[in-house]
């Protein structure tokens, strides 16, 4: 996947320097709705024992008109009483009473406002209006503000919270946790406990200040290696290819569980926080082109993390040479990883010689990818010297990129010296100080690892993927997040006037505009003429050849099934055709403004392809590939594509359209040039972005590659555009 550098990768960041600052390293927090109440779920309770385990030593002023003391803290009337305006303030409130207290704060002098309090857009029309004049109290001000309905956000390199987050066993670390959901955002800590965190956020419904901001500030923050997230909806979606730049720039992985992939889901999400989920196929393209690390669910997560945070090399490729000392488990786990498309290439003849004399194996015993250690028990050394060995040869194979090991890493004895898998762990993580190749272990037992070998592995740089699926997931993630490249190329739309297309007036191009539009725009076309008579259409099929005649109007979708198209077209049967063509409505083709019959060279002998372009409500133009004319229909498999895209990508999507062997041969069929195919989907993702919203569909359907023109030629095309102008 390639990536593409915006031209701004700064482009629609609504939080500021200053706002970040009073979030993440605030020096005075207020709570406007501070209780007296001690217990396990009050906001201010909690705030104030965990400011006070971090060791925040700023000043804490509770907002109280009821109370004259808080847990030890003095309480005050109102905000405007304090002597200093707080860096950020904190409400919590019922929702009514939340944009007056806004007001205060602002009013105050408040940097940044954090707002637990719910009653929001996740609350119906009345929490919506209530969210929107939140909003525009915000921006009006310039004024920072996570939630509403939300945790907040801790940050434990600046030891300050403006949250109800408890740290317990959390340390600081490289991870910047950040989620839509509160508590999703506590999963994300217990997930990142042996790593430590940066920092923690919860967003909720992010009426101001957004998920992708905190991002965009987390990217910066020289205290964040690795960034997590928990996502329903993108607010601010258009923001997405510049984060992924700006991060893989920075050299630090984005990791995001998106949830409301599915109708449903969707449903649940806007329940939630008020979130449009989006198309989840959508979504998910999306982040791929972004490079953009994509968990479906929390296990593939929790190893992904595992993965990323503990890797002090990342490799270059994701081939594994894999090695255990159980025959039994590299069978079942070998078929995982064919079903996974996870490559386990075949050795080197100079490997498996190695293998071979270190292992001291039989003669008739020959090692393979994976390398079963235990195979042949001659060998007169220690079973660490034994592993030693062979993660030694493994790893010098140039086709091998990981080297991972199928072994448990629970206690398997009392007395650790007596323990195989510590003694395996030990020579792994000797040999992992002396190879350059990075090293996974991949346990069958999904039982927690004994701490002492825990450590020992993770203290070598060396993972440890539990469960066999979510591993393999999280290992195919990386290879997919290697493969991704940044390209210095911009994202140029092409612009084709709708002056020069004329719309009818449903948005539908009549074919004789849209054909020389296309043609002009670099796209190969079929050669066409119009015909509004008998006569011209007799001169078009002598010029063109034999030809495709078909009427052109807004008034028919599918032409063919009322008899508006006919093939094999020739000059002495054209003007007869004409008319039968212009009979197939009532009144005839002709009546209407703009009506004709199009005439273009007919291709025959070729494969067909299709190309479209829609309009998505969260990310904007898609382009659509797959198989073209009935194949279109009968496969039901296309591949999609987020513009702007690329070649390499666009290349990688006539694979997974399923077209691929269809493009390349098939049974005599022409062999197609992919390259300038790739080049073509990419034109029309141009073309498509460039009319902006007004787009409601391109469909090129076919594109027919022939001998002749194994890059394709567009034979039929439909453009739709809608009167809306906001590009």
């Amino acid at each position: 996947m390639t990536l593409l550098k915006p031209l701004s990768p700064e482009a629609g960041v609504a939080l500021s320097a200053t706002g970040w600052e009073a979030l993440v390293a605030p020096r005075s927090i207020a709570l406007i709705g501070a209780s007296g109440r001690a217990s396990s779920v009050s906001f201010t309770s909690r705030l104030v024992a965990t400011n006070e385990a971090l060791g925040f030593g700023g000043s804490l002023y509770m907002i109280n008109p009821k109370r004259d003391e808080i847990f030890g803290l003095k309480a005050w009337d109102n905000v405007a009483e304090l002597a200093e305006a707080p860096d950020v303030t904190a409400i919590n409130l019922p929702g009514e009473m939340v944009l007056d207290a806004a007001r205060d704060a602002i009013a105050a002098g408040t940097k940044a406002l954090m707002i637990h309090s719910g009653g929001f857009g996740e609350r119906g029309a009345d929490g919506e209006a209530r969210e929107a004049e939140l909003k525009a109290l915000c921006a009006e001000a310039g004024v920072a503000a996570l939630g509403p309905n939300c945790l907040g956000i801790m940050s434990l390199t600046r030891k300050a919270s403006v949250s109800s987050f408890k740290a317990g066993k959390l340390g600081q670390g490289p991870l910047a946790l950040i989620s839509q959901s509160g508590s999703v955002a506590s999963i994300l800590m217990q997930i990142a406990q042996p790593f430590g965190a940066s920092l923690v956020a919860s967003t909720g419904n992010e009426a101001v200040t957004t998920a992708e901001d905190l991002m965009h500030h987390a990217i910066e923050d020289p205290d964040t290696r690795i960034i997590v997230g928990f996502v329903e909806a993108l607010r601010r979606p258009e923001q997405l290819f510049g984060l992924a730049w700006k991060a893989r720039a920075a050299g630090k992985p984005i990791i995001l569980l998106k949830a409301g992939l599915t109708a449903k889901g969707g449903e649940v999400s806007r329940g939630h926080t008020g979130a449009l989920a989006g198309s989840g196929e959508v979504y998910r393209q999306a982040l791929a082109q972004a490079g953009i690390v994509m968990a479906e669910d929390f296990e593939e997560l929790a190893q992904m993390v595992e993965l990323f945070a503990t890797l002090k090399v990342y490799p270059t490729g994701g081939r594994l040479g894999m090695l255990s000392t159980s025959g039994g488990e590299l069978g079942n786990v070998t078929d995982l990883c064919e079903a996974a498309g996870v490559d386990l290439p075949p050795l080197s003849e100079a490997t498996l010689a190695t293998l071979q004399e270190r292992l001291a194996l039989p003669e008739d015993v020959l090692p393979r990818n994976p390398v079963d250690v235990g195979t042949g028990f001659a060998f007169a050394g220690t079973y660490e010297e034994r592993m030693s060995g062979a993660i030694d040869a493994v790893a010098s194979d140039p086709s091998v990129d990981i080297v991972t090991f199928v072994q448990g890493v629970h206690r398997d004895s009392e007395d650790m010296s007596l323990s195989l898998n510590h003694e395996i762990c030990k020579a792994a993580a000797k040999e992992a100080g002396r190879q350059s190749k990075p090293m996974v272990f991949l346990p069958t037992q999904v039982t927690p690892p004994d701490e002492t070998i825990a450590a020992l592995l993770r203290g070598a740089g060396i993972p440890i993927l539990r469960g066999i699926r979510p591993g393999l997931a999280a290992l195919r993630a990386l290879n997919a997040y290697m493969a991704t490249a940044e390209a210095p190329e911009s994202a140029d739309t092409l612009a084709v006037s709708t002056e020069t297309l004329s719309p009818w007036p449903d948005g539908t191009v009549p074919q004789a505009r849209l054909f020389p539009a296309l043609a002009a725009a670099g796209l190969p076309v079929t050669r066409s003429l119009r015909a509004t008579d008998p006569t011209l259409s007799e001169a078009a099929v002598a010029d063109l050849g034999r030809a495709v005649m078909k009427i052109d109007t807004p008034r028919a979708v599918h032409k063919s099934d009322i008899g508006g198209v006919a093939l094999n077209v020739t000059q002495d049967i054209a003007a007869e055709t004409y008319q039968r063509l212009c009979a197939a409505l009532t009144p005839p083709v002709g009546t209407e403004p703009g009506e004709g019959v199009f005439v273009a060279e007919q291709l025959d002998g070729g494969t067909e392809f299709y190309v479209g372009a829609k309009r998505d409500a969260t990310f904007g133009t898609v382009v659509v590939c797959g198989m073209g004319g009935r194949m279109l229909e009968l496969m039901e498999r296309t591949a999609l594509l987020v513009c702007p895209f690329t070649e390499a990508d666009a290349l990688a999507a006539i694979d997974r359209s399923g077209a691929g062997r269809f493009l390349d041969g098939f049974r005599g069929d022409p062999v197609s040039d992919r390259e300038a195919l790739a080049r073509l989907i990419v034109t029309v993702g141009r073309i498509a972005s460039g009319f902006g919203a007004r787009l409601e569909t391109l469909d090129l359907n076919p594109v027919i590659v022939t001998h002749d023109r194994p890059g394709g030629c567009i034979a039929d095309a439909r453009l739709i555009l809608t009167g809306d102008t906001d590009t």
